[in-house]
């Protein structure tokens, strides 16, 4: 693999770290945004290579870096993929938070015969799965305190649908960029937080991971589709802990759900207010989200 070198960079507004390769004309293969940790490779190949090289510096260079993101240029600058027309199908701003694990509830529910779904209504026995009915009280608490957020000039979807079937509980979008929330709702459980993996009454789950992978893949969607390199923050709101225990440092931000509201607006600002309203105008679009974890050529 061909030696790489770093090489600050600052001008007006902008400042940069170059990753290039050796030589004295060196061509670029990444650069990191030191005021948004956004990460733009401009060449696959050396990507793992450019990223350690970023990181080592980001270590030593004495300065409070943002949580790193990274994206791929996928277009010549300048240069945007055509959006198909916006319709009011099209539209997720006015999906309710839970709206995708109620769409599961009521298909669990259809399976039941007549008769026992009249039956259960009448004597008040829930036939919804209890895991299911947790995350449905669990999201429409993380997103109602999200919603809050509105009314200062945030924007907020809820139950964001992927190809996979699968949703993102939440997307905000705010002075401090893009955040992709999940909610994970454990009722007096004991919760700890290591490196990549978390223990909910010893059991672990892989939810960092896949936290942390929600959040790339979103960066590099909205990349592609704004043209701008937006700071994406993957977040695991816990709700219904007894406690919750920080043992490690995860790539991901795991928080007391009640305090989500207070924890995103801390962060400090670095999306304008007109980009933030570009952003959302894309994020809001079902379509948009319909390539999500596929690299566009």
């Amino acid at each position: 693999m061909a030696e790489l070198t770093v090489k600050p960079w600052r001008r007006a507004d902008k400042d940069r770290l170059y990753v290039n390769l050796a030589g004295p004309r060196g061509q670029a293969v990444a650069w990191l945004d030191c005021r948004t940790g956004v990460v733009t490779i401009t060449d696959a190949l050396h990507e793992s290579s450019a990223l350690d090289k970023v990181r080592e510096w980001c270590r030593t260079c004495g300065r409070a870096i943002p949580p790193l993101t990274v994206v791929h240029r996928t277009s010549p600058p300048g240069v945007l993929p055509a959006l198909p027309p916006f319709t009011v199908d099209d539209d997720l701003a006015s999906n309710r938070p839970g709206e995708g694990v109620r769409g599961m509830i009521q298909a669990d529910q259809s399976k039941r015969t007549w008769l026992v779904r009249v039956a259960a209504r009448l004597s008040g026995d829930d036939l919804t799965r209890s895991e299911l009915s947790k995350g449905l009280d669990g999201e429409r608490f993380v997103g109602g305190l999200l919603d809050g957020l509105r009314a200062h000039g945030w924007y907020v979807l809820h139950a964001v649908p992927l190809p996979n079937g699968a949703d993102i509980d939440h997307v905000v979008i705010g002075p401090p960029g893009v955040f992709t929330v999940n909610t994970k709702h454990h009722p007096d459980a004991t919760v700890w937080v290591g490196d990549k993996r978390i223990t909910v009454n010893r059991n672990s789950y892989p939810y960092i991971e896949k936290s942390s992978l929600e959040g790339s893949r979103t960066a590099e969607l909205l990349h592609h589709w704004c043209g701008l390199a937006i700071p994406v923050h993957p977040v695991i709101a816990v709700v219904g802990a007894r406690t919750l225990t920080h043992k490690g440092i995860p790539a991901v931000d795991v928080v007391d759900g009640t305090r989500i509201t207070d924890i995103l607006a801390s962060r400090p600002p670095l999306l304008e207010a007109h980009r933030a309203a570009a952003v959302f105008a894309i994020a809001r679009r079902r379509s948009t989200w319909t390539h999500f974890g596929h690299r566009p050529a």
